[in-house]
């Protein structure tokens, strides 16, 4: 385990966000009830959710594996044979409550994030983030410290940073997303697949 990681693992700054990893390590003894740290090592395709799922990777320790919006990112992910070439994390490491961390929280936690970037970027030639949500997207750039204005979010937007950094926003790939038809699979898997393309590509003409 690297510095870093040890560091995500241990975390206990924002009470809120500790008090329900107690309640929940005593409701679900056997779930992994910590911070998570990212998956995939260090790749040019890097996917950035919002927080980990109560019954997902609060439960397994592993970015989005156990809940619905697992199974659409990997089924996903193995359609287009990505399922072993992408870092998958999350802009905030721990479960929050109904899923919506504070403002505070997401503060707090944007210092990993941004150590997971800035490991991954130079390491890569060049970089893409694909974004799932607004959350993932306003954390993404306050890491890059890059003025929110200048791009905003968007299902299917695409943001040259520069020369070697691009954004691709989908909305989340979560069950409420994708029952009430905000989402489907096809408009997911086409953003992906640009966010794949991009990374794999030297330069693009966008």
């Amino acid at each position: 385990m690297s510095e870093l990681e040890d560091r995500i693992i241990n975390c206990r700054h924002c009470p809120r966000l500790r008090a329900y990893r107690d309640r929940n390590q005593e409701t679900y003894p056997d779930y992994w009830n910590k911070p998570v740290i990212a998956s995939g090592g260090r790749q040019k395709l890097m996917i950035v959710g919002l927080a980990p799922g109560l019954h997902g990777a609060n439960k397994t320790g592993v970015p989005f594996t156990g809940d619905a919006s697992g199974d659409l990112l990997f089924k996903c992910l193995e359609t287009l044979g990505l399922d072993k070439s992408v870092t998958i994390t999350n802009a905030v490491k721990c479960a929050p409550p109904e899923n919506f961390p504070l403002a505070s929280e997401r503060k707090n936690c944007r210092k990993f994030l941004a150590e997971e970037i800035n490991i991954s970027s130079s390491v890569n030639a060049h970089q893409v983030y694909f974004c799932l949500g607004r959350i993932a997207h306003e954390e993404t750039l306050r890491c890059l410290g890059l003025p929110q204005k200048a791009w905003p979010f968007g299902h299917g937007h695409v943001h040259q940073l520069n020369d070697h950094q691009w954004i691709v926003d989908t909305y989340h790939c979560s069950r409420y997303n994708i029952n009430t038809g905000r989402l489907t699979e096809s408009m997911f898997l086409s953003a992906l697949q640009c966010a794949a393309e991009l990374s794999q590509t030297d330069h693009a003409d966008i």
